[in-house]
């Protein structure tokens, strides 16, 4: 039996699940008060929040977990290794989305877009002030995965110099310079965007704060895609405020959702959106061909595509 979790999954989906798997399926995004027979679910198929001990007491029949994101700090890893579970991740499916979502703040922004919008609005038809171009521009990119060479890639179209960050230093396609640690400070001073695109770990938390914002470019752009305690907000609200830097488009953070009083939503300069720069329309077919493979070689017996160390925790 197939247990999923994810509610907002289209009926097509959940049909086709039931055609690779050829199981019972049940959907279900309340476990807590469901009615599902948790006692016989073999696969989980989830976004991984709400897993707990208690939960998987309920559920002693459980194999395997297929979570439909790359982050599975949600999970209690040392509860699913202990019972032998195998847990596996989708990656590979957001470099496409997520590098065009920065890209369309980069033009947004350079294009002076909202100022166009602001015009109509006032009947304004005014050519007296230019609008910049990417190309010449500095990307600073945190983060020189698959996602951050997707994102690197594009940059490169647009011919704008791009460098990276990551724990080695190591030169990456469609990268200029890559920077480590030691070198985090000079990369910040340089970037007219920064993009992060780095794992939540204790290293990483607070990466961008008052110091690092006050590095930067007046007119530098912060693009958070990666995890929302990478920035400290109470910074970042005063430092573009108070001018120091531009401004930030934001799809991740602190508290999700983003609680209607968060003082985030109010800043001009900062652009909110729900933790959507890696989901589009193709979001669950991509998802659904990486569990298609991984089907088969659950019922083969064999090492399963994307599979979790439950002891790294990656």
């Amino acid at each position: 039996m197939i247990l999923i979790t994810i509610d907002e999954m289209p009926g097509d989906h959940i049909d086709r699940i039931k055609q690779i798997s050829q199981m019972a399926v049940y959907v279900e995004g309340d476990l807590e008060a469901s009615s599902v027979p948790l006692e016989k679910v073999e696969i989980l198929i989830t976004y991984g929040g709400g897993i707990n001990s208690d939960l998987l007491d309920r559920m002693p029949a459980l194999k395997w977990i297929q979570v439909f994101q790359t982050g599975v700090e949600h999970i209690p890893l040392e509860e699913v290794h202990k019972r032998g579970i195998t847990l596996t991740n989708v990656k590979g499916i957001y470099g496409t989305p997520m590098s065009e979502y920065v890209m369309s703040f980069v033009l947004y922004i350079t294009r002076q877009i909202p100022r166009f919008v602001r015009n109509q609005k006032l009947h304004k038809y005014d050519r007296k002030e230019l609008v910049g171009e990417a190309k010449g521009k500095t990307i600073g990119i945190f983060g020189t995965g698959m996602i951050g060479q997707e994102v690197a890639k594009k940059a490169k179209a647009f011919d704008m110099t791009v460098l990276g960050f990551n724990t080695s230093g190591r030169s990456v396609p469609y990268f200029d310079k890559t920077y480590t640690w030691d070198g985090k400070n000079e990369m910040l001073r340089q970037c007219d965007f920064i993009v992060l695109l780095l794992p939540e770990t204790a290293a990483t938390r607070g990466f961008i704060g008052r110091d690092e914002l006050k590095l930067m470019k007046e007119d530098a752009y912060v693009i958070n895609i990666g995890r929302g305690p990478l920035i400290n907000e109470c910074a970042l609200i005063e430092s573009v405020e108070k001018g120091e830097i531009q401004g930030a488009a934001l799809d991740v953070f602190d508290q999700e959702p983003l609680p209607e009083d968060s003082p985030l939503w109010d800043v001009e300069n900062i652009i909110i959106t729900p933790h959507l720069s890696g989901k589009t329309v193709r979001f669950f077919e991509r998802c659904l061909d990486i569990f298609d493979e991984n089907y088969q070689a659950y019922c083969d017996k064999e090492e399963l595509a994307f599979a979790v160390d439950t002891q790294r925790g990656y």
